[in-house]
């Protein structure tokens, strides 16, 4: 292929539909990948997808309209989502489920529902295939290779981003090293769909500074374009409304890393009866454990530092319930024994030493706690009542902020054109994915399907635009 009309950076949730449908537009595309395989994050993502008004659920007689998902994406994230970008992705959301309904997505039965792993939705708008991300990719991925096979999208694998190059303030191109040495591609359109940076320590607490967060993105996701943007004066946005997850579990003490599909505490009284107690570091409870809002468990986390214990004991170790999703009681147990994400202990005073907690603080909460249950009336309102804790041993298991996407990202435009910092476009610059942040469509909260379903979207309405374009010049 001769220099391509459109060059895409990174093969993931928004460059392989760009790529899909600027080929399909008539255009000649390039992608470029840093790693050795198509699909970026959608190999770790919940593949959570969010849409109003498509074919599954017209199927499903459920009522819904792009305006009230509009509202409610607003009231969650509190009205700081963008909002020229979102009223698109909420509009253009029901035709990319409904693409991928043509290319054999296998939408379960069950689904659409209300979630509430975050704040819900007014309405059943959030599906996911059984494969979650692995389900996406296996249904666009075909698809893909079929226009590469055919020669209308040329895919070079291996091949990291590292600088955008310039003439005359405009972008013609990229170049970056491969595993074949270094490389330079001119093309007159150039998208970054290059992830966000939720495994870079370094850029994260640049970002996000004095904020303790473990990192649980794809290692790949390092913020290359974000880098590579902000080099040549593009604008960086979102980054004052990072709100972590809440319940993530350390791999390794030390390592500032985690994987919710390894070890995840499961909070949300929407689908588990919660039995433990959750305190800080001075042994103190800080929200009602039951709490319904998943934003205000986010919250209320992030307000003790990004770190917290779950307590319980002997009797609340339930395999039919667990607080660790996926984890069995024994699980828990053998945990305890080495100490380091897991405490266990025969006293609260010895539990409170070998986890770190302040143990005078330990035990009055844990005293008013079970007068609450004995009584009927938590101090802090809780409704879940089932138990004291007061068998022993007892436990403690460390629990964590964490992320697995970038709240900050390049500001674009409607057009998704990459701006600098005068708010002016940079020609031949464009961006999609969570390159842009997942604030710029989620605000300070958790949208379901607010990451993937704009990804996908966004990439095929800019491989569609600038399909026109290259046609038309």
């Amino acid at each position: 292929m001769s220099s391509p009309d459109i060059l895409v950076i990174g093969a993931g949730t928004a460059g392989i539909p760009c790529a899909i449908s600027g080929a399909e537009a008539g255009a000649r595309v390039a992608v470029v990948e840093k790693t050795a395989e198509l699909g970026g994050t959608l190999h770790i993502s919940a593949g959570q997808m969010s849409a109003a008004g498509s074919r599954v659920q017209r199927a499903r007689e459920i009522e819904d309209s792009p305006q009230e998902h509009y509202d409610d994406v607003m009231c969650i994230g509190h009205g700081y989502a963008d909002p020229e970008l979102l009223e698109q992705a909420v509009t253009e959301a029901a035709s990319t489920l409904d693409w991928l309904g043509e290319l054999e997505f296998p939408f379960p039965e069950d689904m659409p529902i209300v979630y509430y792993g975050h704040d819900p939705y007014s309405r059943a708008r959030t599906i996911w295939g059984v494969e979650m991300g692995v389900s996406i990719l296996k249904t666009i991925q075909p698809r893909f290779e079929e226009l590469v096979d055919a020669g209308s999208i040329e895919l070079h694998l291996e091949h990291r981003l590292e600088r955008l190059l310039l003439d005359g303030g405009r972008v013609i191109g990229v170049a970056g090293t491969a595993s074949s040495g270094p490389f330079e591609f001119p093309a007159p359109h150039v998208v970054l769909t290059t992830g966000g940076y939720a495994a870079s320590r370094a850029l994260f607490t640049e970002l996000h500074p004095n904020v303790h967060c473990l990192l649980g993105a794809r290692e790949s996701s390092t913020g290359d374009g974000i880098q590579a943007a902000r080099e040549i004066g593009a604008d960086l946005r979102g980054a004052e409304h990072h709100l972590p997850t809440p319940g993530c579990i350390e791999l390794e003490p030390g390592s500032g890393k985690t994987d919710i599909w390894d070890a995840f505490a499961n909070a949300a009284p929407q689908y588990r009866a919660i039995k433990e107690i959750h305190v800080n570091d001075r042994g103190e409870r800080f929200l009602r454990e039951d709490e319904p809002s998943a934003d205000a468990r986010e919250r209320a986390l992030a307000a003790q530092g990004g770190r917290a214990w779950i307590v319980f004991d002997e009797a609340m170790l339930d395999d039919d319930d667990p607080v660790i999703v996926g984890w069995t009681a024994d699980m828990v147990r053998d945990e305890a024994v080495r100490g380091e994400r897991v405490w266990r202990a025969d006293t609260l005073e010895q539990l409170a030493e070998a986890a770190g907690m302040d143990a005078p603080g330990l035990l009055a909460t844990t005293e008013a706690y079970n007068a609450g249950v004995r009584d009927g009336d938590d101090l802090l309102g809780r409704q879940q009542l089932d138990g004291q804790l007061a068998t022993a041993p007892f436990y403690a298991i460390a629990i964590h902020a964490g992320t697995v996407v970038g709240f900050a990202g390049l500001t674009v435009d409607r057009e998704l054109r990459v701006l600098d910092q005068a708010g002016s476009p940079i020609p031949g610059l464009y961006a999609a994915g969570e390159v842009i942040g997942v604030a710029a469509l989620m605000g300070d909260g958790y949208g379901g399907g607010m990451c993937v379903t704009p990804a996908l979207s966004f990439g095929r309405i800019l491989g569609r635009r600038l399909a026109g374009l290259a046609v038309t010049s």
